[in-house]
């Protein structure tokens, strides 16, 4: 919108793709060009970025805000933004022309507390059931610590998470997921918080399953 300033009856500012502005008491008119340029691939990869990191988070918000909640606190960051600075381009494989999601690199939790040793997932009629060993022992965990289990459909765009599972000690929680009419891909995680909500793992990658 162009406007009068200072009084003066010389207009200045934005009217369509048109600028006015006064320049040594002229006043001067430039009009806001369309790029004919073509974008390099560089540049389209980083366009390309900003939407297949949304396409990660979005499923999974509920998940995030719980695991990336103790990093942001206290700070002027929120739980969405720190998510998608680790993620991209860390989540990312930019080889190729177009870049596309590495689940194996996602991370949906963070924090200091160690997570786990050997996991092992297997396809249940009620879901996935996950394993771990529950003798591994690291400083700054404990038994009471709770499983956080979390697996992404991409194909469908949802996920399926549990936020307050098993303690550690029990070595297994099943998370329930609905079989589908055809095989799917899962990608699938696991971190661990503690019973009062003030230490957290990393999230760790467990795995591709065929679901």
């Amino acid at each position: 919108m162009a406007v009068n300033r200072n009084g003066s009856n010389t207009p200045t500012g934005k009217v369509g793709n048109i600028v006015l502005r006064v320049v040594h008491g002229q006043q001067v008119t430039s009009a806001l060009g369309l790029r004919t340029k073509p974008h390099t691939e560089g540049e389209l990869k980083n366009q390309a970025r900003f939407p297949l990191v949304s396409q990660l988070l979005k499923p999974v918000m509920e998940f995030i805000k719980v695991g990336f909640h103790l990093v942001t606190a206290g700070t002027t960051i929120n739980y969405q933004n720190f998510a998608v600075q680790i993620n991209n381009p860390a989540a990312l494989n930019l080889e190729g022309p177009y870049p596309r999601i590495d689940y194996s690199k996602a991370t949906f939790s963070k924090g200091t507390m160690p997570a786990v040793g050997n996991v092992d997932i297997q396809v249940t009629d009620e879901g996935l059931d996950f394993r771990w060993d529950p003798n591994w022992k690291r400083k700054g965990m404990k038994d009471s610590d709770r499983a956080m289990l979390l697996a992404c459909c991409p194909e469908k765009g949802i996920a399926y998470f549990v936020l307050d599972g098993n303690r550690r000690s029990s070595g297994k929680d099943t998370l329930e997921i609905l079989h589908f009419s055809e095989k799917v891909i899962l990608q699938t995680y696991l971190a661990f918080i503690s019973a009062d909500r003030k230490s957290i793992s990393t999230s760790i990658y467990t795995g591709e399953i065929l679901y």
